[in-house]
């Protein structure tokens, strides 16, 4: 049933129901835009391109600190922001022990310049992983983690338009960091994809920024995060739909009176 129904001389049916579907519409087309979203989950950070080689990440020793990573910095958008999944690209390289351990954690940045940021001493969430891979060797896996597995990290709440590092310290057993060499310095932050407002800082090894295993390869390193809860629609979104549905109660009132008057 529609809404409200307006004929006109000329043979023109319009209903207010069209009109604010098509309102509607309009709002989730840009809404869609604006957040990709796949499967159920939005993915703030990832590599844009499949990873061709690994980077030996060798075990840690007793004395080991966040300082021994591989990781990358980035800025948030203008909402805040949880962690719900991470995953990470790595390679058997020489070991078929079939087990191992890592530690993720979300740290504060020394700065927020592109290709100067690096983790600082600043720790919000850390969680330690263990994981199963194949038992052959040279082989690679994608280690996928949930937030049932991230407990720490998940619980954090990312702030609005703020840098943070998300680093992997030297696992428990010697693998490899998937990554994608050959790319121009200075350019690595755009072989990222992000969403939700975010910015790509740095990808940095040992804490070093601007990482770079020649001297002309900056990699990317295979490891992407993201939530399962679609952000709040952005601001322009919802004056859409709040005007539009304004604009539809004015039409309809208009047409009323037109009405009473005609009678």
């Amino acid at each position: 049933m529609e809404l409200f129904t307006t004929n006109y001389s000329n043979g023109i049916r319009i209903s207010s129901r069209r009109v604010l579907v098509g309102v509607l519409t309009l709002a989730l087309g840009i809404f869609s835009i604006q957040t990709p979203v796949s499967g159920g989950t939005v993915t703030y950070v990832m590599p844009t391109e499949v990873s061709n080689s690994n980077a030996n990440f060798s075990s840690a020793s007793a004395s080991a600190t966040y300082n021994q990573n591989f990781g990358y910095a980035f800025q948030t958008g203008s909402g805040t922001y949880d962690i719900d999944w991470i995953n990470v690209g790595l390679n058997t390289s020489s070991v078929t022990t079939g087990s191992g351990s890592v530690k993720i954690a979300l740290h504060g940045t020394n700065n927020s310049t592109a290709y100067s940021a690096v983790a600082s001493s600043t720790a919000y969430a850390t969680d330690t992983v263990n994981f199963t891979m194949p038992n052959t060797s040279a082989t690679s896996f994608l280690l996928s983690l949930t937030a049932a597995q991230l407990p720490n990290i998940s619980s954090f709440t990312m702030q609005a338009n703020t840098s943070y590092a998300l680093i992997l310290y030297a696992p428990s057993v010697n693998i490899g960091m998937q990554r994608k060499t050959g790319l121009a310095n200075g350019t690595t932050n755009g072989f990222y994809t992000v969403s939700s407002g975010f910015t790509m800082l740095d990808t940095f090894r040992n804490n070093s920024a601007n990482y770079s295993n020649n001297a002309s390869s900056f990699p990317t390193i295979d490891l992407a995060f993201g939530s399962n809860a679609v952000p709040e629609p952005a601001s322009g979104v919802m004056a859409i739909i709040f005007f539009g549905g304004a604009a539809v109660r004015q039409w309809r009132k208009k047409n009323r009176k037109e009405a009473s008057v005609s009678v």
